[in-house]
């Protein structure tokens, strides 16, 4: 893979990018509802890591409430407009709000809890890892068409964060005999 240039790096980052998603499409068969089940779970750890709970599920109430008066003001205003134009029903659309930044901070909380939550089973670890070698995928081409130099500074630059390579970084770390790409 050396001497690649910068589009063909990108061609197979998205290449093996598609054959990860595929695999863990595969995976998520063996349980269907494994992330709907984790999604929802992470979403109400979050809120209650957030100290929202409580806030949330009196929310959550007043919208059910307002949705109906909502739903029943819309039907009225479908017939009056019905009626006005003499026909039998008008179809309406609704508008919601929704405050961007507390989203934010939930979906970024639920994201730190589905990872754990995957975690806790063999399918979910496997999804996870999967995953991570996706995420950094772009490196790892990097790394797999790089000098020696360049793969002993990354090495040392993970030392210096604590972090651990994924396994496709281990091995394009490994290789031997790369031109400078």
């Amino acid at each position: 893979m050396s001497g690649l240039t910068v589009r063909e790096k990108e061609h197979w980052k998205e290449r093996i990018g598609k054959r990860i998603d595929r695999r863990i499409e595969v995976l998520m068969v063996e349980d269907p509802n494994l992330m709907e089940r984790v999604e929802r779970a992470a979403r109400q750890a979050a809120f209650e890591s957030l100290g929202l709970a409580t806030m949330q599920a009196e929310l959550d109430s007043i919208k059910e409430q307002k949705k109906g008066f909502d739903d029943r003001a819309n039907e009225i205003e479908r017939k009056m407009l019905a009626s006005v134009r003499g026909t039998s029903d008008v179809l309406s659309v609704y508008y919601s709000r929704q405050n961007g930044e507390i989203e934010k901070a939930v979906k970024c909380r639920q994201a730190i809890h589905e990872e754990r939550l995957l975690a806790d089973t063999d399918l979910g670890q496997r999804i996870i890892r999967l995953r991570h070698e996706r995420e950094n995928l772009l490196d790892t081409v990097w790394l797999a068409t790089s000098g020696k130099e360049v793969r002993a500074l990354w090495s040392k630059v993970a030392v210096l964060l604590g972090e651990s390579p994924t396994q496709l970084q281990q091995d394009a770390l490994a290789m031997d005999g790369h031109a400078e790409g």
